[in-house]
Formats: structure tokens, sequence, C-alpha cells
């Protein structure tokens, strides 16, 4: 038994409060002769795990008192010989993967010929002469398929489950899931959801039952059927949003990376783009414009991570271009009948502005130039001023100036 199947055993053992720690032992038979006894039996085993070459078959004599047990290895190809056998009846028995008789552990046996017990095998007669054509086929029990086997996707999330295979009636079963060598879960439970320490790991099971090698109940033995491997473990797709920016794309503004819905759990990365190209230290979710992106496009690219999952990454719609805009000043004295003008600063080169003026907050019917004759109405109240700037695919712009002092009265 390779070290792999030894360690699977061991834990499959370990695992199970089946067991009162009797070892089971199939010793090869001692000669009771001087003699050597010349018999042999031989033929041919097929099944979907035969080439891994673990296999072995045993030839079962019964004395009357006990089991004289001998056995040959399974090649590769199928072929078996178990040689130095005395003349007798036999019940012939095989597996795919060998036994390990340190552990209280076996591999499933079937017996000659298709049955799930000694009891139930057909006898073979040996003397002199080899007995040649004990053949099975160990994937099937009559029309039965021996094997447990998975369905299900390997991939994180998702549930994977194991048909029981044949097994003696009344029979049972528990179940030793791993990936690689890694025990994931033992119990009676025939599924499992694949977690993050699955990935890039083949999964099998091992079905196992408190038998004897013969079949028959036991409190001291297990005897285990195993999957074939499934596929490397794939890790899942990222549940994910296309991101969105908010705020203003304008010089000295902040923009904001809005993520939208992800699974939970998941952690960020950001990363801003200027026109496409890469905004060196750019990588918070929020990002203050400087003025040197005028007339450029703002996208960001947010990166989600999660264990198991496929890392992804989404970018961004790209705003309009950035604009460059300037907060408004007041000039004039807030003054009943004096004439206020707004000073707009530095804009974008084109930028179209528009105004309106506010008194305390509230806009002033049809005060909508860059200048305004204050009236007597608005005495005792703030003036204030707003600029908006508009110009074909750049973000448009409006910012507010302060207050001026409480509109004095006319002397």
């Amino acid at each position: 038994m390779g070290a792999s199947l030894r360690r699977r055993t061991v834990a499959l053992a370990a695992g199970a409060a089946l067991l009162t720690g009797t070892i089971w032992a199939l010793p090869q038979a001692a000669l009771a002769d001087d003699a050597a006894p010349s018999g042999v039996i031989s033929g041919k085993v097929t099944g979907d795990q035969i080439a891994a070459g673990d296999g072995l078959a045993t030839a079962w004599l019964d004395t009357g008192s006990h089991y004289e047990v001998y056995h040959g290895s399974i090649n590769a190809n199928g072929t078996y010989a178990i040689t130095g056998l005395p003349a007798g009846t036999y019940h012939v028995g095989f597996n795919e993967l060998g036994y390990d008789d340190g552990d209280t552990v076996t591999s499933w046996i079937e017996w000659y010929d298709d049955s799930l017990t000694l009891a139930g095998g057909k006898g073979v007669s040996v003397s002199d002469a080899p007995v040649t054509g004990i053949n099975a086929n160990v994937d099937w029990v009559g029309k039965v398929a021996s094997n447990p086997v998975i369905s299900g996707s390997a991939v994180v999330g998702s549930k994977l489950s194991v048909s029981r295979g044949a097994w003696p009636a009344g029979t049972e079963l528990q179940y030793a899931w791993f990936a690689g060598d890694d025990l994931l879960q033992d119990g009676t439970s025939a599924s499992i959801t694949l977690g993050a320490n699955a990935v890039g790991k083949r999964v099998s099971v091992d079905v196992y039952a408190s038998l004897y090698p013969t079949g028959t109940p036991s409190d001291e033995t297990l005897q285990f059927k195993r999957t074939l491997e499934t596929a490397p473990v794939k890790a899942a797709a990222l549940q994910s949003s296309t991101p969105s920016i908010s705020g203003t794309a304008t010089v000295g503004g902040t923009l904001a990376a809005k993520t939208g819905t992800w699974a939970k759990g998941t952690a960020f990365s950001y990363q801003w783009y200027a026109s496409g190209k890469k905004i060196n230290g750019a990588t918070k979710s929020t990002y203050k414009v400087g003025s040197s992106l005028v007339g450029k496009n703002i996208t960001v690219t947010v990166t989600g991570k999660k264990a198991g999952h496929v890392t992804t990454s989404k970018a961004s719609k790209a705003t309009a271009k950035v604009a460059l805009s300037a907060t408004p000043t007041i000039s004039g004295s807030a003054k009943v009948g004096q004439k206020l003008t707004a000073k707009p600063g530095r804009w974008t080169a084109g930028t179209r502005l528009t105004y309106q003026w506010y008194a305390n907050g509230k806009a002033i019917s049809k005060a909508t130039t860059s200048t305004l004759t204050v009236p007597s109405s608005l005495k005792g109240k703030k003036i204030t001023v707003k600029v908006t700037g508009t110009k074909s695919g750049y973000a448009t712009v409006s910012t507010t100036s302060r207050a001026t002092a409480a509109v004095a009265a006319k002397r």
C-alpha cells in the first residue's frame, strides 16, 4: 500500500467510532507439510481502478476451525495468480486497492462468482493442476454498479453527492470525503458543499461500513469502497456588479466609487484611470481630481477578492471630461440701489456660463445676468450668486459664491 492510501485508511479508521481496536489481519498461510503445495488459481480482473496496480486477489480455505488465506497481487493489466495452494475448495475475493493489515481497515472485497459475501460466493476446487479463468469485473455485482459514484459540479459552493454502491442488504454506511489526502468531512452524510479549502484538489469519497472482509457484520473491522476522483475543484464565480462613480468631474472635486452589489464577504481594491491611463497612487475608494486632468474622462476599476472565488475586476463607465471651474466672487456694495457683479473666475476655455442670484438662499426672479442692481425689497438679506458652466463633452458644473453682508438701506 502506498503512503497516500495508508494515510487515508488511518484517518478513516480513526474517525470511525465503530471500532473496538481489534486488528483483522490476513497473513499468508504457513505451509503445513514439507512438500510445497503446488496449486494455482489465476485469472483476470477488470475495474476502473485496477490500472493503479494496487489490487489484491485472495484465496480463502476453510479448514473447519479457521480460514487460511493466500494472496496474489493484481497487476495493472488485471492479471493475477495465487500460487502455493494446498488442495481444497477455496472462495476467491478481489479488490482494487489492496488492504492494510496494520489498521482495522480493508478495501472492499468482491467474491467469485459475482457475490457480496464469501458465503454467497462460488467455491473453486484446487488440486495439482492450475485453475485458470477465475475472472471478475469488480465494477459490477450482478447488474448493480459496485463502486460509489460522485455527482455534481466540482466548484466551490456547489453540492456534491455520492451513491452507495453495492453492499450486503441492511449495511449502514458512512462517508469520508477527501480533497486530495485531506479529510474534508466524515460521517453519515452522502453529500457535501465544497469550500475554499478544496480549490485545485480532486475530491473522492471512501464509503465504508463495519464489515469483516467476508462481508459479514463486524464490530472490529471496516471495509471501504472508493470513488474515482473528480476533476480539480474550481473556484466559484464571484457575484459582482459594475461600479459607478458619484460626484462631479471638476478640478478639486471628489469622486467616489460605488461598488454595487457583490457577494457577502468580498474584499475590494480600487484603481482610478484618466482617459484609460492609470493614475499613480489613486487606489482608494475616493479620488480628488487634480488640475492636470482637465479634459480627460475618469473611470475606476473595482477588484473583488473572496476565498474560493475567482478574483474579479469590473470597470465603471467614464465620467464626462473633467472641467476647470472656479468659485465665483461678488464685487460691489450690498446696498439698495447699488450694482453687484459676479466674477466667475477661471473656467475651461469655451465654457458657456449662466448666472442665478439668490437672496437668503431663495432665487431672485429674472436675476440671471452677471450683474444685479439691488432692489429695496432685498433690504436686510444676504446675496449670493451661482455660476453654472456648460460645455459639450464636459461635466456641467455649478458653483456658488460666499454671501454678501446683509443689504443695507440706501443713503
